[in-house]
């Protein structure tokens, strides 16, 4: 019974920890390609684990995609997603790691698993059984004084140390970092720079507005989008994420938004047309 008692102990112990470890974190990184696929968002687990992140109430960021100005500065306020493959010739085994800006693992799921056939069908339910572990978690963020004190080091200028003064080094520097903070500022998007365009599909109007993660669809006079493109490829593509789709868009040489998913319901490919309105 002690023996019992013991380890039901020490498996809260290291529940609490985990999710303390992860509340402190801001952001949560993903990449488009995982170590293990040959494609951007292969079997569509790039976009499912955005999607799922952010069902959970995380705020997550595709690495190629422009960062926040708190994350530029700071790094350490993000975590990188992983996803280690443990698959057999019959299983598919997930197990979905976090590393810190350091590359130290900070989060190690359970084991999901699947028995699908299909790989699309087996990838995306061994992850799903991975993120039982993210749920348990109950996230809730809560700014660390360590991490936000972890700022990386403003840039060494070399100077000759008899050739000039230690008060114009200090100058000299203390310059450079108000030039940086000034560029950091003009590079951050602001709503009067967002662009804005108009499209129709089956005879509605959607507008396209350019975010911090990419573009939204909106439909005519709604404040909420249907569907969010997020930047691959410096800009040649998007991940397509709506509600009940995932998959790739891109402007053609129209600059109409060709958008592409496979359909469950239809078993085939389905393409989309919006077509700019000049």
């Amino acid at each position: 019974m002690r023996t019992l008692l013991t380890a039901l102990f020490t498996f809260g112990v290291i529940f609490i920890s985990a999710a303390q470890s992860l509340d402190q974190y801001k952001y949560i990184l993903i990449p488009e390609t995982f170590e293990f696929t040959g494609e951007v968002d292969q079997y569509r687990l790039n976009s499912m684990t955005k999607f799922l992140f952010e069902k959970e109430g995380y705020i997550t960021l595709m690495k190629t995609e422009e960062k926040p100005a708190d994350l530029r500065q700071n790094p350490c306020l993000g975590v990188t997603t992983k996803l280690e493959n443990n698959s057999g010739l019959f299983v598919t085994k997930l197990v979905l790691k976090l590393e810190d800006c350091y590359g130290n693992v900070v989060f190690s799921s359970e084991e999901g698993r699947s028995r699908e056939k299909e790989f699309e069908d087996s990838y995306q339910e061994a992850l799903r059984g991975a993120f039982e572990s993210i749920k348990e978690l109950n996230y809730q963020y809560e700014p660390n004084a360590n991490i936000s004190a972890n700022v990386p080091l403003p840039k060494v200028v070399e100077v000759d140390e008899v050739e000039q003064p230690e008060e114009e080094v200090e100058e000299e520097v203390q310059e450079i970092m108000v030039e940086e903070m000034n560029e950091e500022k003009e590079e951050e998007p602001t709503q009067e720079d967002a662009g804005t365009n108009e499209y129709r599909y089956a005879g509605k109007t959607y507008t396209v507005k350019e975010t911090a993660q990419g573009y939204g669809l909106f439909p005519e006079n709604a404040s909420e989008p249907i569907a969010i493109l997020i930047e691959t490829e410096g800009g040649k593509s998007f991940i397509y994420n709506s509600l009940t789709n995932q998959g790739i868009a891109y402007f053609d040489s129209q600059n109409n938004l060709v958008v592409e998913y496979f359909s469950r319901a239809e078993n085939k490919k389905v393409i989309i047309k919006y077509e700019r309105i000049d």
